[in-house]
């Protein structure tokens, strides 16, 4: 769709005078349609968007639903815009070629940074500098240098700061960790990850290790954040392997990966994710995730949910499903506006994007690598 121009401007100005009561009334029904849980906001909150990779539908789906919401503007990086400016809340959105342009001609209360990976961390700080909230997609960093930046910064500036992790937010994802927490199966000792996909046809900058920086910090960071958050421990140091095996055309993205990992508490978790799911397959992924404690077993496969193993059942058992409260995106707005919580706390995304990074360099020296704990 065209941007609008100046004429069409002015049409929908002179139009939108006798449109007034039709909108009221959309408006509305846009708040009587909203979820009872959902929170109100006693101002507008503009929101930018800046690249729509990775996950940025956490962001927008919220905002196109919630009437104190604007998408006032997205900085486009690699994934056209065209598709998310049909929606009818997004007509207005205005589009810049980059995010320094935006940067400088608007102002936003909270930024969503979805850009490609190596450039991430800039946009981050950038956001920050101007006193604006962030959600960013994952990993917010793939250096120490960026990591230890932004951290700083988050401090510094005390703004809001998140990560799009949805995976805490599937009910069956999210209801073993609250089992777990509740004790189901007592203290976790080993953790088995999985995350398999069909490799299929990938952006240039995948192919490009400076922008893509490994495909543990791109799709491992998920099973990790599961896993710290799960077992409530913290990794201490990590073996790690990624290779990429007769796919020449993917250049630096690699297609095999495994890792190794200890837990504080003296535990184990192994995290093994690959790009050679069958394009025949019946979905894109195969994400499973086995957690052990001393007083029985959680398990979860994408393909028939989750299942429990408890100590004096002689058989899995299927737990009732949780579901949080709110989606991730509206439970951060809550949380800088109205004091509310979230269930990704700041501290877990510095850990597990510091284990990733000291994964990395531990497929690159053959060695078991320390994960910092600052």
């Amino acid at each position: 769709m065209p941007l609008p121009t100046p004429e069409s401007v002015s049409r929908r100005t002179v139009l939108g005078t006798a449109l007034l009561p039709a909108l009221a009334a959309a408006q509305r029904r846009s708040t009587e349609e909203l979820p009872a849980n959902w929170p109100r906001f006693d101002k507008k909150i503009r929101v930018g968007m800046v690249g729509l990779e990775g996950h940025p539908s956490l962001v927008y789906d919220v905002v196109a639903k919630h009437p104190e919401l604007e998408l006032v503007a997205i900085a486009k990086d690699t994934v056209p815009v065209e598709g998310i400016r049909r929606r009818e809340k997004f007509r207005d959105t205005k589009v810049y070629g980059s995010y320094q342009e935006m940067f400088a001609k608007e102002k936003f209360d909270v930024v969503g940074v979805c850009n490609t990976n190596g450039h991430r961390a800039e946009a981050i700080l950038a956001a920050l500098d101007r006193g604006w909230h962030v959600a960013a997609e994952k990993p917010v960093a793939l250096s120490t240098e960026d990591l230890d930046a932004v951290r700083k910064r988050v401090a510094s500036t005390k703004l809001g700061f998140t990560s799009l992790l949805p995976m805490r937010y599937t009910p069956e994802l999210y209801t073993m960790g609250m089992m777990i927490h509740e004790g189901a199966v007592g203290d976790v000792l080993m953790m088995n990850g999985q995350k398999s996909y069909q490799l299929g046809e990938r952006a240039a900058w995948y192919k490009d290790a400076k922008l893509y920086g490994s495909t543990m910090l791109w799709i491992g960071v998920h099973q990790l954040d599961l896993m710290h958050w799960i077992s409530s421990q913290r990794f201490t140091s990590v073996y790690s392997y990624e290779k990429n095996v007769e796919a020449p055309d993917y250049g630096d993205m690699e297609n095999v990966t495994g890792a190794v990992l200890h837990l504080a508490n003296g535990g184990v978790a192994t995290l093994h994710m690959d790009y050679l799911r069958p394009k025949e397959a019946g979905s894109h992924g195969d994400d499973r995730l086995r957690v052990a404690g001393t007083k029985g077993i959680l398990e979860y496969r994408i393909a028939d949910g989750l299942s429990w193993l408890k100590d004096g059942s002689s058989e899995m058992l299927r737990p009732e499903l949780r579901r949080p409260q709110l989606p991730l995106f509206l439970e951060f707005l809550n949380s800088v506006y109205q004091n509310g919580t979230m269930l990704i706390r700041q501290d877990e995304i510095f850990h597990v994007v510091s284990t990733l990074i000291a994964a990395r360099k531990s497929a690159v020296s053959g060695s078991s690598v320390t994960v910092s704990q600052g």
